[in-house]
């Protein structure tokens, strides 16, 4: 109106409307087909330098947007920060675990989802009305991220690079050093530079193209069970629940006020159980913690859709009661085992590969995320809310059935031994035996078949 002094149509508006939402997703695409790229030829650090740079830019474009009267700057700039979303979810762990002694590789690459689960939270709380979620002060909440992006500019200069990505991918054993000592002190940097120069001897491949990753017979494993992994997640619901639970909540006769808190309260109960994660993942394992996630989300979205049914065919009052409290059971088994397919990617492929896999495999995350985000509530709206949970359910089924078989357990091993596990897993599925994968003797003998059949 301003810009042009007439009103938009209702249908130029809901275009409008759609790219501001639809917007971040796409960003988000194209970030995680940039992690191989910027991480490769830049480095694990600068390429978070480069992400930075254009968080603060895209933030500045969320920010000026109202006053500007300019959608456009508001869909640019919510389509920048959905790129770093992208780029951030890959590197950030794997530049973390490449930093980290094999010891505690797990803690490490569960810190990223931990600071995510507490960006949850906090962006529920400042997108209150009564805090910056009004109509005046909005811009200033989409703007925030550009506050941590500028200090994460200014801090990881002084940071170093990881010395993986220094000794394996540019060949710089002196920088890779100076890295180590830098991380671990001098006393203790040759022990590890000696393990890390080992470590590269046994990595043959050198290329870690697309190509190579899709075609080759060795990685196409790994590849497997990384994006099952990432899929099974998101099969959980996760998606759904965050983008509608208050919605959830409202169908659980709460008023909407009253719903936007209890969302705010369930992210905060997200938070302190994904915390938990980096004490779990060493002490438990992955493939122990990734199946007690996928099977407790399966039992609280059954719970779900039980006291949801009750609720709408029965007119139990009592069922709200229920609903709600299968909501924050989800929240708190989602959050214990949520990092793991962020990780998980970074354990199960060397150094070559290991961007070219991360890349893929959170490119498959975000695609999903937004096939979910924008079937959801059609699919909702058609068969109902107390149905509308069961592909989640039927697929969570599938996956963990899937995942118990051919899950390897990544704890302090290396890249060759997970992948020789996976292998005699699928060996032992291959010949109709899954039982094999489930016993020591079974697995060592199937690695010897392996070995005899390359």
């Amino acid at each position: 109106m301003e810009r042009s002094g007439t009103f938009v149509s209702e249908t130029n508006l809901n275009l409008i409307w759609a790219l501001v939402v639809g917007s971040i997703s796409l960003g988000a695409l194209a970030g995680a087909l940039l992690v191989r790229v910027l991480s490769e030829r830049c480095g694990r650090r600068n390429a978070l330098i480069i992400n930075g740079i254009f968080n603060i830019i895209g933030a500045f474009c969320e920010l000026i947007a109202r006053s500007a009267s300019s959608p456009e700057l508001l869909i640019i700039g919510r389509f920048i920060l959905g790129a770093n979303m992208g780029l951030t979810s890959g590197v950030v762990p794997m530049y973390l675990m490449e930093l980290t002694p094999t010891k505690y590789r797990g803690a490490a690459g569960t810190l990223h989802m931990v600071a995510v689960s507490f960006s949850d939270w906090f962006s529920l709380l400042i997108g209150l009305p009564e805090v910056l979620g009004g109509s005046i002060w909005w811009p200033i909440a989409f703007a925030l991220p550009g506050i941590p992006a500028l200090a994460l500019c200014f801090i990881l200069p002084f940071c170093p690079e990881s010395p993986k990505y220094l000794l394996v991918t540019r060949g710089n054993r002196e920088g890779a050093y100076d890295s180590i000592v830098a991380l671990v002190g001098e006393k203790q940097a040759k022990p590890v530079f000696n393990e890390l120069i080992r470590e590269s001897a046994r990595d043959k491949s050198r290329s870690g193209s697309f190509w190579e990753l899709f075609t080759s017979k060795k990685l196409r494993l790994p590849l497997l069970v990384s994006l099952l992994v990432m899929v099974a997640q998101q099969f959980t619901g996760c998606t759904a629940v965050f983008a509608y639970s208050t919605d959830m909540f409202i169908n659980a006769k709460l008023d909407p006020q009253t719903a936007r808190y209890a969302t705010l309260a369930i992210g905060v109960v997200y938070f302190l159980f994904a915390c938990s994660a980096p004490l779990l993942i060493d002490r438990v394992g992955r493939r122990p913690l990734s199946l007690f996630q996928l099977i407790s989300c399966l039992i609280a979205l059954s719970l779900l859709t039980l006291f949801t049914g009750i609720q709408q065919y029965g007119q139990a009052t009592w069922a709200s009661y229920g609903t709600i409290g299968a909501l924050v059971l989800y929240m708190c088994v989602y959050g214990v085992g949520s990092p793991i397919p962020w990780m998980i990617t970074g354990e199960l492929f060397n150094q070559h590969f290991r961007s070219t896999a991360v890349t893929v495999s959170v490119f498959v995350a975000f695609f999903m995320t937004m096939i979910i985000s924008s079937a959801y509530l059609p699919f909702q709206q058609m068969v109902g809310v107390t149905f509308s949970y069961m592909p989640f359910i039927v697929g969570s089924c599938i996956s963990i059935v899937v995942l118990y078989f051919i899950l390897p357990e990544t704890k302090n091993r290396d890249v060759n031994d997970i992948v020789n596990e996976a292998r005699a897993r699928n060996h032992s599925l291959s010949l109709g035996m899954p039982w094999n994968t489930l016993s020591k003797e079974g697995r060592t003998e199937n690695k010897h078949i392996e070995a005899l059949n390359p």
